[in-house]
């Protein structure tokens, strides 16, 4: 058995050449890989500039040896700083040796850049400059809009810096300085920069903004364009030219935390102290945040924190020590609302030594280095890190996670769905389960979907001269087997080319929409039950951007009512971060529910025997969601079991995927299924639908046919949403399968089914009937 946290966390042994445990190294993620670079020897107290590279995938370490062709590798180093910027590695500063100090020792202020495709390094020329930073170590360092942004740190003498300077890393110049009398440094602080277009803090305008003291940049009018709903004003880029701002957070006096929180701007304002400084560029704005950083409960003390951005939250972790607990801390900031949030991962970094954290942003993941057999209070007190271990935190677990990006202009989707809506341009029908025919372009399907496109070409090879084709043995590569094409009896007509998609015909349009503008911005999209079986048809013909996109909205729109059927769709679809979050959700429910059951008796109790009865209305200590047991299982095609009251995360059964493959028919070949089902709607609870009485066609079970007894389904009170088929048409919704297998309809009379059959109607992209 198995808590949850084993499944949002997990361990592993790293093997080839591990770096020896190190003080003051940094450490960089660069798509699969992990760059250690330098670092002063804890066994010899030597100072080295060796590069270490491990490979995420495979998890093992190699030392790199730079070829002929590279630039010496930067001199021995400790306590510098190296940013990621593009496809190269930027290496500024730290404390290094030198032969003209009497203890061997001196500050850096060189600059170096490691180039990752081509592994080789360059000490480029830098000009002397008035902004150039004085030489410094454990300092902080970031890089925002192709500029080096280097903030305090401390000077040989251990005095700390006061300045922030900024490298144009296009130019190789130092182009700016201003003051900033803080203390900060890699101690008890951290810099981090946000993307471009990140939004600034909804209450800083309120706060700080628009005044002389503290100059912001000036906000862009909100666009009311068209754009998707899923991307709602917070989450909207701003201009390209405007850079996101910068968090800077530092904490001291551990015994008792004080927290401050800046924020780094760019305003073409600037005071009259700094207009030496600042009349070539922009003036650097720094607000302090302090008083609106809010949450039920704030980080501790962080020692020698690292922080990264991820979203719409910035990441900050390190080593939290008292004489209750030695751990390492994980905590998220919501650059937003200024909101914390505890990654609490149960008590796995409070045994071992975990040493030092940084952000694996194309997984999703925090990884932790350090060694599980050693102490941390002991490996602290050395300043050490170790790396034979890496802990991999599942954030998207917690709701923080990189959301996809737009891929085109509001104006470009208004164009694709106006381009659906248009039968003129039309040359091929996908026909719904409901016997509608939607006219579409099979060039715009063929490019956005590669399966149609294979689908096609497989009928144009085999056609040969015949005007009728029967498919069959269609080959895919993702497992998705054709017998259904062919046992379904499903024909191609090259005069009237058509397409039977076996969904309901809201889930039809909502996937064409998406074909169309590559997004989903569509109020018929933006619904749980559409969303879910989006993300099982990007799960199952491999469509990588749908399957990001349906995944957030479904993080978007999680709560208690949603957590069933948002649990099974991310169960049958791989999306192993989306069902845990959504069991957390159920777990939390139940907890409530029972709290709320618990009152209850304790009131009935009281009436009954007149007198105050003593009931504890809470739960037991091991109800907690972190030690809630689950059977542990590889992370792929989880499904929970069981009843309401109790969820276990097993393996799912699915049926081949050729069940559900679309097939080529004649337009006028369509018939509907008539025996009673049972249908699950889109709140996971199981109502018995009947079918309207149409001739039986031969049609295997969809690849996500599973029904109510293989599944678990918490009930739910819920009502089902209002159907999006078109009111005009008298055909209606009564129910749902998260699989898209059932759904009743219902008809006015038999005779208007025999109108609807030997009058085909069509329908545009909104459900609206072409004149």
């Amino acid at each position: 058995m198995q808590s949850i946290s084993g499944i949002v966390t997990q361990t592993h042994s790293t093997t080839g050449d591990i770096p020896p445990p190190l003080v003051g190294s940094s450490i960089s993620v660069v798509d699969d890989r992990v760059f250690v670079f330098a670092g002063r020897l804890v066994t010899s107290r030597k100072m080295t500039n060796h590069l270490y590279v491990l490979d995420l995938k495979s998890l093992i370490w190699t030392r790199h040896i730079p070829p002929p062709d590279s630039d010496k590798a930067p001199k021995p180093r400790y306590f510098h700083s190296s940013n990621v910027h593009g496809r190269s590695l930027i290496v500024f500063g730290g404390m290094g040796y030198s032969r003209h100090s009497a203890d061997g020792l001196c500050v850096l202020d060189d600059v170096a850049v490691f180039n990752i495709d081509t592994m080789t390094w360059k000490q480029p020329s830098i000009q002397p400059s008035l902004f150039a930073p004085r030489p410094r170590y454990a300092h902080l360092a970031t890089i925002s809009d192709g500029r080096l942004l280097v903030v305090g740190g401390q000077d040989m003498n251990n005095g700390y810096l006061t300045e922030i300077n900024v490298l144009n890393l296009g130019a190789l110049e130092w182009v700016k300085a201003t003051n900033f009398e803080q203390h900060v440094g890699a101690y008890r602080s951290v810099a981090v920069a946000t993307p471009s277009g990140t939004a600034l803090p909804a209450n800083l305008a309120r706060e700080i903004g628009g005044t002389k003291e503290s100059p912001l940049p000036d906000a862009p009018e909100k666009s009311h364009n068209r754009s998707s709903i899923l991307y709602s004003d917070l989450d909207q880029p701003s201009p390209v030219d405007n850079p996101g701002p910068i968090f800077l957070y530092s904490n001291h006096n551990f015994a008792n935390v004080n927290r401050e929180l800046q924020i780094i701007t760019e305003s073409s304002v600037s005071p009259a102290e700094d207009i030496s400084i600042g009349k070539r560029n922009n003036y650097l704005a720094v607000n302090d945040l302090s008083s609106l950083m809010t949450g039920t409960a704030m980080p501790p003390g962080l020692r020698f924190p690292t922080g990264d951005a991820i979203g719409q939250y910035i990441v900050i972790a390190g080593t939290y020590l008292s004489p209750q607990c030695q751990s390492y801390s994980i905590w998220a900031l919501n650059t937003t609302s200024l909101g914390w949030t505890r990654v609490d991962i149960g008590n796995l970094f409070s045994q071992g030594s975990w040493n030092r954290g940084i952000l694996y942003n194309q997984q999703n993941r925090y990884l932790v280095f350090g060694n599980m057999n050693r102490n941390l209070l002991e490996d602290y007190n050395h300043r050490q890190v170790n790396f034979d271990h890496v802990a991999m935190v599942d954030l998207e677990a917690f709701g923080i996670y990189q959301p996809p990006s737009a891929s085109c202009a509001p104006l470009a989707q208004e164009m694709g769905l106006r381009l659906l809506s248009e039968p003129a341009i039309a040359d091929f029908y996908i026909i719904t389960r409901e016997n509608q025919e939607i006219p579409v372009n099979s060039a715009v399907i063929r490019y956005r979907w590669p399966y149609f496109a294979k689908m096609l070409d497989e009928m144009h090879n085999r056609q040969q001269g015949k005007d009728d084709i029967v498919l069959e043995d269609i080959q895919e590569d993702n497992a998705l087997d054709t017998e259904t094409a062919s046992s379904s009896g499903l024909y191609f007509k090259s005069s009237a080319q058509s397409m039977l998609f076996p969904y309901p015909y809201p889930v039809v349009v909502a996937f064409l929409q998406y074909l169309y503008t590559d997004n989903l911005l569509t109020a018929q999209q933006y619904q749980p039950h559409i969303l879910s079986q989006l993300l099982l048809l990007g799960d199952m013909y491999s469509l990588p951007r749908l399957v990001a996109l349906a995944r957030h909205a479904l993080h978007q729109m999680l709560n208690m009512s949603t957590a069933p059927l948002i649990f099974e769709t991310a169960a049958l679809s791989h999306q192993i971060s989306l069902q845990i979050r959504a069991l957390k959700l159920m777990i939390a429910a139940k907890k409530m529910i029972q709290q709320q059951n618990d009152a209850q008796i304790h009131r009935f109790s009281t009436q009954i025997s007149g007198s105050e009865a003593v009931v504890s209305p809470g739960l037991r200590s091991d109800d907690d969601w972190e030690n809630e047991s689950l059977v542990s299982t590889t992370q792929d095609r989880s499904v929970v079991s069981g009843s309401a009251g109790s969820f276990s995360v097993g393996r799912a059964t699915r049926a081949p995927h050729r069940q559900l493959s679309p097939g080529v028919d004649s337009r006028m070949n369509h018939t509907m299924p008539s025996r009673p089902s049972t249908a699950l709607n889109y709140y996971g609870s199981a109502r018995l639908s009947s079918n309207t009485n149409r001739p039986p066609t031969q049609r295997n079970p969809s690849a996500y046919a599973h029904g109510p007894d293989t599944l678990g389904q918490p009930s739910s009170s819920m009502t089902q949403g209002p159907s999006m088929i078109p009111d005009d048409d008298s055909f209606s919704m009564s129910s749902y399968s998260v699989y898209g297998t059932t759904a009743s309809l219902t008809s006015t009379s038999t005779s208007e089914q025999k109108r609807r059959a030997d009058k085909p109607r069509f329908f545009n992209a909104l459900g609206n009937k072409f004149k």
